[in-house]
């Protein structure tokens, strides 16, 4: 499966994205192959990272580790090295010109399992299916493996799911606005400042799952998402209004978790 209408920043990237697509397609257990990111949406840049997520069996994903030592050979084949790790399989892999591969592997198995709300804000269940089932291009298929994956979470995962996860994530968005005041209170400015940034992420989290979306991600692409995929495009300015200009005081901080804390009323409770 050759995709022919991807746009490169240059045609060293073509090179070696194809160049992993025919190593990783005669991979054994692989059955499909996806490209993710900033060149998979058509807004990547010189410097941007080619994002490549490997679908495989679930007995070759847990035989991984043992088989890095192929895998390197292999990439040193196509003029590769591995740059960084991730635990103890490869998670990047850089070649000349300094194009970097970002590599993920998954058996395709994305059910979360938590217990309570702050492990919910911490995982990228929703972030992870959007990227790889709706932002995406598969470069690669075989059988009805992935098929059969992007039908069980599109257009949106189950009610019982998602009900458990708005709640998990309204309660944590109330436990960091709280935190923000409390450190903020106690003068610890800068440490506010970060719990209120928490407490912005949760927020766009907790209002992707109320409109039924799947995100890009939280921190990158606001515009962009807020404009074309929540169709909301006001957010974004509303967004920027609770931290911009802010001020390292008790009041300054104050102020801002109010507004933030006003935006999450008016789009989640009223809605």
């Amino acid at each position: 499966m050759f995709t022919t209408d991807l746009q490169y920043p240059n045609e060293g990237y073509k090179v070696v994205l194809w160049k992993m697509v025919n190593y990783f397609r005669a991979y054994s257990g692989v059955y499909a192959i996806v490209l993710s990111g900033s060149l998979a949406r058509g807004k990547a840049v010189k410097g941007s990272c080619i994002d490549l997520f490997i679908f495989l069996s679930k007995r070759e994903f847990r035989h991984l580790a043992s088989t890095l030592r192929s895998r390197t050979e292999a990439y040193s084949r196509l003029g590769g090295r591995i740059c960084y790790f991730s635990g103890q399989i490869e998670g990047g892999i850089i070649f000349k010109g300094d194009i970097r591969v970002d590599i993920g592997f998954t058996d395709g198995n994305f059910d979360p399992q938590h217990v309570n709300s702050f492990d919910v804000t911490r995982d990228e269940f929703e972030t992870t299916i959007g990227n790889l089932f709706i932002y995406s291009r598969a470069l690669y298929e075989r059988g009805t493996g992935y098929k059969r994956l992007r039908q069980k979470y599109i257009p949106f995962y189950s009610h019982k799911l998602r009900e458990a996860r708005l709640r998990a994530t309204a309660e944590e968005f109330h436990y960091k606005i709280w935190k923000t005041r409390w450190l903020a209170r106690r003068g610890e400015y800068l440490a506010a400042l970060d719990a209120l940034f928490e407490a912005r992420r949760i927020f766009l989290q907790h209002f992707f799952i109320k409109k039924m979306k799947y995100p890009i991600d939280y921190s990158k692409w606001i515009k962009e998402q807020c404009y074309q995929i929540l169709k909301v495009p006001k957010l974004y300015h509303e967004l920027r209004s609770t931290i911009e200009g802010v001020e390292l005081t008790e009041s300054g901080i104050l102020r801002k978790s109010n507004l933030l804390r006003n935006l999450f009323k008016t789009y989640t409770l009223r809605n």
